[in-house]
């Protein structure tokens, strides 16, 4: 590989990608596990967006430098004595702190970080550095597990690089409807080039007890009490990546499936697009969403048989429009046979069945099933199966 390769490489196409890219950089530099992203872009996180630790440094700061414009061209100064000013209200107190931007590396700013380093130290307060797009490529490009993930074709391992980078808060996806649309045409065009591309999915509050776990390990002569809530703490974490182990694999079906892939890019109206999508990842981390009191069940099954329904539950009201609607089917198309998810209202048919449906097949991959005996019975075949009201 070229020593020169990271010149040419272009940074990530959004700020949370760029962010994952910084914190694999940082995690594998400090050999910290327990590295965790702070937060997310316009919450009050004093300008830390990672938090680590390197050997008995605890914590370390690090920014990673988004502007209303990305990729960021350029850093000035001021950008990052603002910056440092916003790291001193952190909590706990910051040893180091850096700023790691996608500008090219300038030698006034770092010039005046090592400034900044010196009259800190007279302060007590934290060093500060400066990272700028090329350096960190470097730092990348030297561990292989990190350039394999992010850059891919420009890694000596397997071309499986990082497509995209998802994250959510409070039980939302944080895109817009019409970035959602796009970033999915995105991925699916992104997987055909790269069959082994991966992509990720984070929810803020996993980041949260991550840290939180960090800051109770930091405390020197543990209780068996503060034994006790870590572990606490930890099963509240294994809960979060559970759900995002099954999202993320939910995700890559509709993305890289042929059946899938091709439902997405035939919807016309991409609402309906960024409707599945967010209905599949939220329904799946939203703990209310099991709440079925007052609420009218329809049972969806394979298309060869009546084994293992899957059931969604509407409001009174839809209940009756459904039904309406299917009669209406009928007497307009007499040789109709079963009803299908494919006749469903688009609200039903994209926010409730088919995000139904694809954990379904998710969870029997979970559980061992094969996938070619899912497919063998026509499951993957989605808009397929059968209703029953």
């Amino acid at each position: 590989m070229s020593y020169d390769m990271h010149f040419e490489q272009p940074p990530p196409r959004n700020w949370d990608h760029f962010e994952e890219l910084c914190a694999d950089v940082f995690q594998e530099e400090w050999r910290d596990a327990a590295l965790v992203r702070n937060g997310r872009a316009g919450q009050a996180q004093h300008g830390i967006d990672i938090i680590g630790r390197h050997g008995a440094v605890w914590p370390i700061g690090v920014q990673c430098k988004k502007k209303s414009i990305w990729p960021v061209a350029k850093l000035t100064v001021r950008d990052l004595e603002k910056e440092v000013e916003q790291a001193k209200a952190f909590r706990p107190k910051l040893e180091q702190f850096y700023l790691v931007t996608t500008a090219v590396d300038d030698a006034p700013i770092i010039a005046r970080a090592q400034a900044l380093t010196q009259e800190h130290k007279k302060q007590g307060l934290f060093s500060v550095a400066v990272i700028g797009w090329s350096e960190l490529v470097r730092r990348a490009t030297r561990h292989s597990l990190v350039a394999q993930k992010h850059f891919g074709a420009h890694s000596q391992g397997k071309q499986a690089p990082l497509l995209a980078s998802w994250r959510a808060a409070n039980g939302k996806l944080l895109f817009s409807d019409e970035e959602l649309a796009v970033s999915v045409d995105e991925l699916i065009y992104d997987l055909i080039d790269f069959p082994d591309g991966r992509f990720v999915f984070r929810q803020q509050e996993s980041e949260a007890l991550l840290l939180d776990i960090a800051t109770r390990n930091a405390k020197a002569n543990q209780s068996l009490a503060d034994r006790r809530k870590i572990v606490a703490v930890r099963d509240e974490l294994h809960s979060h990546r559970e759900k995002e182990k099954m999202i993320a694999q939910g995700l890559r079906l509709m993305f890289s499936h042929g059946y899938f892939r091709g439902v997405l890019r035939a919807v016309w109206d991409k609402t309906d697009v960024a409707l599945l999508v967010r209905s599949f990842i939220e329904q799946r981390i939203d703990p209310k969403f099991g709440n079925v009191t007052g609420m009218e069940k329809i049972r969806l099954h394979p298309p060869m048989s009546a084994e293992s329904a899957v059931c969604i539950f509407v409001s009174a009201t839809q209940h009756g429009a459904i039904n309406a609607h299917l009669r209406k089917l009928r007497k307009t198309y007499s040789g109709m046979g079963e009803f299908t998810a494919r006749e469903l209202p688009p609200a039903v048919r994209y926010g409730l069945a088919l995000p139904a449906i694809i954990e379904r097949i998710v969870t029997n991959l979970q559980n061992g099933m094969e996938f070619q005996v899912m497919d063998s019975r026509s499951w993957l075949e989605a808009d397929s199966w059968k209703i029953s009201l």
